[in-house]
């Protein structure tokens, strides 16, 4: 992903609506990987962090490059 994912792609990712990624999300940083950090506030209620390390952090994979066949095999 070029570009940083939007509140609706977080949420969908993972599984809060896009109110509550708007409300709780402090910062996004781009890995060197191609992956999106994204850090949330300590704020967050407990039952919204599931999907969440303990660092109070998600990371969004990037998609694989256009043409890769490794994806092809899975």
């Amino acid at each position: 992903m070029d570009r940083k994912p939007s509140n609706q792609e977080v949420a969908v990712a993972i599984g809060i609506s896009e109110a509550e990624v708007i409300r709780y999300r402090s910062e996004t940083l781009l890995l060197g990987d191609g992956a999106w950090l994204i850090h949330f506030t300590f704020l967050m209620p407990k039952e919204l962090r599931f999907g969440l390390t303990g660092s109070f952090t998600h990371i969004l994979k990037a998609a694989p490059p256009a043409g890769d066949r490794r994806v092809e095999a899975l």
